[in-house]
């Protein structure tokens, strides 16, 4: 077995759970915020995923109704996209009409935090560790279809999705604050936005991914890269600024 292939897996998966917790530190030691919105946050990602079996008789319904590649492919990435986008971003309103009931930057971005972060860590960083764990000591445990997955996929791939996780993490925080920004000012744009940005990062990137991984993950830095400016600025000017 390849010893490179099962160290990257475990180096990624490693950093995609140590990560979202080193982030999490670091805003507690910064800005002297609890870590219990963290743990809201991540609660309520968790929450938001009731969405999957939907999702699932969904797909499984527009697989056999024979609509042709193209409609079937829209339709079974608008269709998870939207759920997210309504999902997530109800999940986030829910914390903080409910649960969070200081509305300062720095809890939203705790709560940002976790909810990007546990995504992190039980949609992607157990998963991977625990294939990169399974290379290395017993390859042959894993399920013959999915060894041969791996060993066909450039050794590097799980680094994409570190890369990937890095950038979705962003956008989530963005989304928290942008979720908060409609209890701080009253403005339904705000909420609006986050569910329609929501929504169309995964349509994109569900929707091109079928030419190869470059598209998905370009979408995904050019709006994490703008959502976490938008952010950076924020703390600025209400936070560092103190």
């Amino acid at each position: 077995m390849d010893v490179t292939r099962g160290a990257v897996y475990i180096f990624s998966g490693a950093l995609e759970i140590i990560i979202p917790f080193g982030l999490g530190f670091m805003l507690k030691r910064r800005l002297e915020v609890s870590w219990r919105w963290f743990f809201v946050g991540a609660v309520m990602f968790l929450a938001s995923l009731i969405r999957f079996p939907l999702n699932q008789y969904v797909s499984s319904a527009v697989l056999t109704q024979g609509y042709g590649n193209t409609l079937t492919t829209l339709i079974l990435a608008a269709f998870p996209s939207l759920t997210a986008g309504v999902f997530e971003e109800g999940a986030r309103y829910i914390a903080y009409r409910y649960v969070i009931k200081d509305h300062g930057l720095r809890e939203g971005l705790m709560y940002g935090a976790g909810h990007g972060g546990i995504e992190s860590v039980f949609i992607v960083g157990v998963n991977v560790l625990t294939l990169g764990v399974l290379l290395l000591v017993n390859p042959s445990s894993l399920p013959q279809p999915i060894l041969a997955s791996i060993l066909s996929s450039p050794a590097y791939l799980p680094l994409v999705g570190l890369y990937e996780r890095l950038g979705a993490m962003t956008l989530q925080i963005g989304l928290s604050v942008m979720v908060l920004e409609y209890f701080r000012r009253k403005d339904v744009r705000y909420l609006v936005g986050a569910v329609a940005l929501h929504v169309m990062v995964d349509f994109v990137a569900l929707a091109t991914l079928r030419y190869g991984w470059v598209y998905p993950e370009l979408i995904i830095t050019v709006v994490a890269l703008g959502m976490g400016y938008w952010v950076l600025q924020k703390a600025r000017d209400e936070i560092l600024t103190e």
